[in-house]
């Protein structure tokens, strides 16, 4: 009985089918798996590309717009201290109006008031443009009118009609001035002309 058992196992291990081996690394599956490769590698770069000029453009918006943002609030800022300038020019023309029989204390707390604009101004980093005695200059200074004096030099400005002021080496109101303007020659020369003949006179 046991040599039909041995027999018929064997029978059956030489009628199955033959175990079939497949050789790893066909060439064909080598080429498609390296084109689908060179296609990903593409890919992913497009996508960097894309992903960097998005980057450039995002901080190169928050940047301008940081930029917009601080310009509309200096623009806010100078405007409203512009508006305090007009304060300020209404307090100085008030002190230098009291009268000498003023009460003294209302006259202080004008000038008390002025002093804290000032400081105020001093700390925002606003600065009198020093005009009286200087050379007119169109950037500092806005000219209202134009006097002819002999005893000053050319462009020099000879009255201060409104203070002006600037804020970190920007301009918030020129000076408004009145500027020296050389006599003409032929005046110069005609008054000299009277001048000797009226001392002819008195000399005969």
């Amino acid at each position: 009985m046991n040599e039909k058992l041995n027999d018929d196992v064997n029978e059956n291990t030489d009628s199955g089918p033959e175990c079939e081996s497949s050789s790893p690394g066909d060439p064909e599956e080598l080429d498609i798996d390296k084109e689908h490769f060179d296609e990903v590698v593409r890919e992913k770069e497009q996508f960097r590309a894309i992903a960097q000029r998005a980057q450039a453009d995002l901080v190169n918006y928050r940047n301008r717009a940081t930029q917009e943002l601080e310009e509309a609030r200096r623009t806010v800022k100078f405007a409203l201290l512009t508006r305090f300038l007009a304060i300020a020019d209404d307090l100085s023309r008030a002190v230098d109006s009291v009268p000498d029989d003023a009460d003294q204390n209302w006259s202080e707390g004008i000038l008390l008031v002025l002093r804290n604009l000032e400081n105020i101004f001093e700390m925002e980093g606003i600065k009198k443009i020093d005009a009286l005695g200087a050379q007119f200059d169109p950037y500092l200074h806005e000219a209202l009118l134009y006097e002819e004096n002999e005893d000053a030099n050319e462009g020099e400005i000879m009255t201060v009609i409104q203070e002006g002021y600037s804020i970190n080496d920007r301009i918030l109101r020129p000076a408004r001035v009145v500027v020296a303007q050389a006599l003409n020659s032929e005046e110069i020369s005609t008054d000299e002309l009277k001048a000797d003949q009226i001392n002819e006179q008195e000399e005969e």
